[in-house]
């Protein structure tokens, strides 16, 4: 088979379960994991009971004849069940892996299938009830269950009602609470029995043919990512390389630095840009043929471990060393891409290199470097921070007009994450914090926002907001992230921009804009000493 086909046909829910249990179903190792939480599980039920749609399913069958060993190209885990071995004439799971594991996971019974169950899973994930009392589907953390919660499982056979209508009796149910339970017992039932699934099937082809595909026809309109088509395209059970979960686990060891939530696009440009694919070339972004001369690379593999590894370098450097303790005050994705290539190439920087790439850091934040350049100037300072990083020599920022100054944009009057001159202005209130200390990441778990008054008209206002590294160091309220007695303590507070200037004002219940006036006028007096030091134009009006 050598063309790829396309056929559609609606079969009953039960049919799938029949499939997965005889093998017919399986799951390509490039799947994305699963991730649903017990809200989008319980929801998925919800539209069975109800008759609602849930989307098509999309299912691939190779043309087996072209690949050597496609077991190589699988995972038997699905549900919490392992698969049952089946040589040939099966499907893949390309769309609906999310709502196909949630179901089999739910619906196939434990007692009567020959399938294998890992039950610490099943228990975690896929413990789902139905409780007719309270006429909803819950999921719950115990296998010794009251009379009115019937496990999803039990409600496919159909027929254990009889039972449950005897124990009812038993335990001196009122006839009508029997009736009614028994009602919503068979109506789910058949509910289930009853509900009919549309499939899409795939058949011949080529893996690159089966994701283009998935990317056109994907059922849920969830876009299919970059990193998950290079996953499927790069998967080698020989060497026990998953892109996809080897980037999971890194955003895992990313958590240390509250760098969990970090975008996996950027991941993927970091990956991209390690092989010369420049990250900001949009045109080589999601191109299946490209994505594909990637993958061929013979060095594809350990290329891409060792940068999976400099993003780790970067971000711990990014949070020790330039007050980024979140990555949300990341102001700028470039910087996270342009500071992973420093690493990926120099294993062993010097002292020298370390000091001018935070420099670099700081000029780039505050001079709104990567707005202000466009596309061809974008590659200009890519190369210029090449230059520098086979010469410590060499300066790593472009001028396109050597002549005029940087300049930063006006004093914000909030620091809110959306603003890159507001994050600038957060990142330097923390860097002021450890000047001359270390930030040991032992201790520090990020940072912590209080107020100095949290009374006035606006408390978000800059010069009332406190940025607290949080290492332990301070005792603090955090109730009402009120700091204003930190105004009547003979301790020195001036890393927070508290002066003894400031904390006579309030003893002389002075008006507390004051107060917040003699801040502000010092956070911009010490900012711009900072910035000017940059040789950059300060702007706070």
């Amino acid at each position: 088979m050598n063309e790829l086909q396309i056929s559609t046909r609606v079969r009953r829910l039960f049919h799938y379960l029949s499939d997965f249990e005889k093998g017919v179903i399986r799951v390509p190792a490039f799947q994305r994991d699963f991730e649903w939480d017990n809200a989008k599980k319980i929801k998925l039920f919800e539209s069975i009971k109800n008759g609602y749609p849930i989307g098509s399913i999309l299912f691939w069958r190779p043309d087996f004849s072209k690949f050597d060993d496609f077991r190589n190209f699988e995972t038997n885990v699905m549900g919490s069940y392992y698969l049952q071995e089946r040589a040939i004439d099966y499907f893949y799971i390309l769309d609906g892996y999310q709502r196909l594991s949630t179901l089999f996971g739910s619906l196939i019974n434990p007692n009567k299938t020959n399938l294998k169950r890992n039950d610490k899973v099943w228990e975690e994930k896929f413990n789902l009830i139905y409780d007719i009392q309270l006429d909803k589907i819950k999921a719950i953390n115990k296998i010794k269950y009251d009379i009115h919660e019937i496990p999803l499982f039990e409600f496919v056979d159909g027929d254990g009602y009889y039972d449950l209508q005897e124990q009812l009796f038993n335990l001196n149910y009122s006839k009508d609470t029997v009736e009614l339970f028994i009602k919503r017992y068979r109506t789910f039932g058949r509910a289930l029995s009853t509900y009919d699934m549309p499939a899409v099937e795939m058949y011949g082809g080529s893996i690159e043919e089966a994701i283009e595909i998935f990317t056109r026809l994907n059922s849920e309109g969830a876009k299919i990512t970059d990193d998950w088509k290079l996953s499927a395209l790069s998967f080698n059970k020989e060497e026990n390389f998953r892109l996809g979960t080897e980037i999971d686990e890194l955003i895992e060891r990313l958590n240390i630095y509250n760098f969990k939530k970090i975008q996996r696009k950027i991941i993927f440009q970091c990956l991209t840009n390690s092989f010369g694919n420049l990250f900001f070339d949009q045109s080589s972004q999601g191109d299946i043929s490209k994505l594909k001369k990637l993958v061929d690379n013979p060095n594809f593999i350990p290329i891409t471990r060792n940068t999976l590894k400099s993003i780790v370098i970067t971000v711990r450097f990014l949070f020790q060393e330039l007050s980024v303790l979140d990555s949300k005050f990341l102001p700028y994705n470039n910087q996270l891409i342009f500071i992973t290539d420093f690493f990926n190439k120099l294993e062993k920087p010097s002292q020298k290199q370390l000091d001018r790439l935070k420099h670099w850091f700081w000029i780039t934040t505050y001079s709104n470097y990567f707005t202000i350049y466009n596309l061809s100037k974008q590659r200009k300072a890519y190369e210029e921070f090449q230059k520098f990083i086979v010469n410590e020599n060499h300066n790593p920022i472009y001028y396109d007009k050597p002549n005029i100054t940087f300049e930063t944009v006006e004093f914000p009057s909030k620091i809110e994450m959306g603003s890159v001159r507001s994050k600038a202005l957060g990142l330097f209130m923390l860097q002021y914090q450890f000047v001359n200390l270390f930030l040991d990441i032992n201790r520090v778990s990020g940072y912590k926002k209080y107020y100095l008054f949290n009374d006035v008209e606006d408390i978000n206002v800059s010069e009332n907001t406190v940025l607290v590294i949080d290492d332990g160091r301070y005792s603090i309220n955090k109730q009402n992230k009120d700091l204003s007695e930190w105004l009547s303590s003979e301790v020195d507070y001036s890393y927070f921009f508290i002066t003894y200037e400031m904390k006579e004002l309030f003893k002389e219940k002075q008006s507390k804009s004051d107060v917040l006036l003699k801040r502000k006028e010092l956070i911009i007096a010490k900012e711009r000493e900072f910035v000017e030091n940059l040789s950059i134009k300060y702007l706070f009006y």
